[in-house]
């Protein structure tokens, strides 16, 4: 059961989800990405590399309903809830979380709040957290273990916004390596930690991401800072228009 403190905060975020949007933090960058992905009917699912507790899950989830519920309920749409935006809607979003959750791996980046152990949570508390505002199975997959051991684990659908919040280059590489075949034009990328290391080139976030489009067609198109040393980008990917077949 989440402690009385975390369901007062998922209460208030509930509460205070539309407003998020103008935010400069991480949750502000999930409201930003998901007003994007139903503006511009991206079908898709979300993927997160590094839950830890599970905040910036369940706040993506609370994004993800208040933009659905806009489209379904609002009397004053100047479009027709038909044709692509019925394909649209009819995609439920699946909301995969990629975790140890053993805290942070074995690494070499010398920075010691990121030693290894850090960042642990149990994916059961996670889970009970997470179903505090209704995400759970089967919407939401969490993954524990290594990325590397868990490729099989990504849908076939393709990735609407991917949040990248593992820190490390080994761990983002992987997931780079794991969740590029589901990138598409458009896909939304979140690099949490992208300026961590002081911004070097040669460490983390901002290598794991030089190397994996020096390898892939892939290019990225910077959208917007946020919080302390996170970037948004959007995804262009040469024929992967994103459009997914009925499932």
């Amino acid at each position: 059961m989440p402690s009385f403190k975390d369901r007062a905060r998922l209460i208030y975020w509930r509460l205070r989800t539309r407003a998020h949007f103008n935010r400069n933090d991480v949750h502000g960058a999930l409201h930003r990405a998901w007003a994007y992905v139903h503006a511009t009917q991206l079908s898709g699912d979300y993927y997160e590399f590094g839950v830890y507790r599970g905040h910036s899950l369940i706040s993506s989830w609370l994004s993800y309903q208040r933009c659905n519920e806009r489209i379904l309920n609002s009397r004053d749409l100047p479009y027709e809830r038909k044709g692509s935006v019925a394909d649209f809607m009819a995609h439920q979003s699946m909301f995969y979380g990629f975790d140890s959750f053993s805290g942070m791996p074995e690494n070499d980046e010398g920075e010691d709040t990121l030693a290894t152990g850090t960042f642990m949570a149990t994916e059961q508390s996670t889970r009970e957290l997470c179903a505090f505002v209704g995400l759970k199975t089967p919407r939401l997959r969490l993954v524990p273990g290594l990325f590397s051991d868990n490729a099989q684990a990504i849908g076939s659908a393709p990735a609407a916004i991917v949040h990248l919040d593992c820190d490390l280059y080994l761990s983002t590489r992987d997931a780079l390596n794991m969740i590029g075949p589901r990138l598409v034009q458009g896909s939304v990328l979140l690099c949490d930690d992208h300026d961590l290391f002081r911004a070097s080139n040669d460490k983390g976030q901002r290598r794991a991401l030089r190397e994996f489009l020096e390898h892939s067609q892939i290019e990225l198109e910077p959208w917007f800072a946020y919080g302390a040393a996170s970037r948004a980008y959007l995804c262009h990917v040469p024929n992967r228009d994103g459009q997914m077949a009925a499932r």
